[in-house]
């Protein structure tokens, strides 16, 4: 297959559990005419590969595995190979979603160009979407929530990936208020809105 002859606009998004990574992607997928690459995604194929259970316990558990067994860079390089070899024909526009460690980060941004955003909103509010949302493995009171998400920013060192981003949203207000800070960003960036 032949390598890329153009290099495609790579955003990526990061951002506290339950912020609302998936809506600020999902906003450029419609808007302004991304594809979106989740990073979740691969990790529950690998997961799926192994016969394991695709829990956030279990996944977390399989994530670092993988970095242990691989390096850091495993699921990113995975994600950064589909961009510019293997589907490079529809990668125009990409919103990678989920990265957390600084090495991933760097990595995508040193191969794919990427600008990060960060998405963030308060603790409670991002608790209390988690709980409508149900997922498995969800915390059931508020202080497991935090108690699993200080467990994982550590496991992560997410406060060195939160340092790289570009660009910040806070995402504690409405869906619109989301829009328009999204659409600042777009306009900084120069990127046009699907027509």
């Amino acid at each position: 297959m032949k390598k890329l002859t153009f290099r495609p606009y790579v955003l990526g998004v990061t951002g506290s559990a339950s912020s609302g990574k998936d809506s600020v992607a999902n906003y450029l997928v419609k808007k302004y005419n991304f594809k979106k690459i989740t990073l979740s995604n691969y990790l529950r194929q690998e997961a799926i590969k192994r016969g394991k259970n695709c829990s956030r316990k279990s996944l977390r558990k399989l994530q670092a595995q993988l970095r242990k067994e691989y390096g850091d860079e495993y699921l990113i390089s995975k994600i950064i190979n589909t961009i510019l070899v293997k589907d490079h024909l529809r990668m125009k526009n990409v919103v990678i979603v989920g990265l957390r460690t600084q090495a991933e980060t760097k990595l995508a941004k040193e191969k794919l160009k990427l600008k990060l955003i960060f998405v963030d909103a308060g603790p409670f509010i991002r608790y209390k979407r988690a709980k409508s949302r149900r997922r498995g493995g969800f915390a059931k009171t508020y202080e497991q929530f935090l108690h699993e998400e200080a467990l994982e920013n550590a496991i992560f060192d997410f406060h060195k990936t939160k340092k790289m981003a570009n660009f910040k949203v806070d995402n504690s207000g409405t869906i619109k208020d989301m829009q328009r800070q999204i659409n600042k960003i777009t306009k900084k960036l120069k990127l046009k809105k699907r027509k």
